[in-house]
């Protein structure tokens, strides 16, 4: 499951939480995050997808472009504010949400999964609860 997926998953249940919440998908403007909304100003969101867990405990996740590019996306959250929530699809599925003050590093060494877990603002297992979102992404 790719990052549209998590998408569609993300604009379902924040539905009438959010207002005018949008897709960014250009090619052009390098480092955008994947969804902006709207609260007191613009907000920013990068959507991250992992389908598998390393075996090794103690090897580095791969975060796909944020490791590129010198790091445009997360400068580009660190200033804006923004957050990042990654998805983990196996072996258990778990949503990790990070603050734009403790996002993970965009050079190696990367952080493995037990680093993502201790340093996200917020977890969910199985499923988001989107009000607890909304809550969080100060939407309400």
């Amino acid at each position: 499951m790719a990052e549209s997926s998590l998408w569609s998953y993300l604009r379902k249940g924040m539905k009438g939480k959010w207002s005018h919440a949008t897709r960014h998908e250009d090619s052009v403007s390098i480092g955008v995050p994947d969804v902006s909304y709207y609260h007191c100003g613009n907000n920013w969101v990068e959507l991250k997808s992992i389908s598998k867990l390393p075996v090794r405990a103690t090897t580095g996740i791969n975060l796909g472009q944020w490791h590129k590019n010198d790091g445009m996306q997360r400068h580009f959250l660190i200033k804006r504010h923004g957050w990042l929530l990654v998805r983990f699809l196996y072996p258990i599925r778990k949503y990790l949400l990070f603050k734009h003050y403790d996002l993970p590093p965009h050079e190696k060494p990367y952080w493995t999964a037990t680093e993502m877990l201790e340093h996200a603002h917020y977890i969910w297992i199985r499923g988001i609860d989107f009000e607890t979102m909304a809550e969080l992404l100060e939407v309400t």
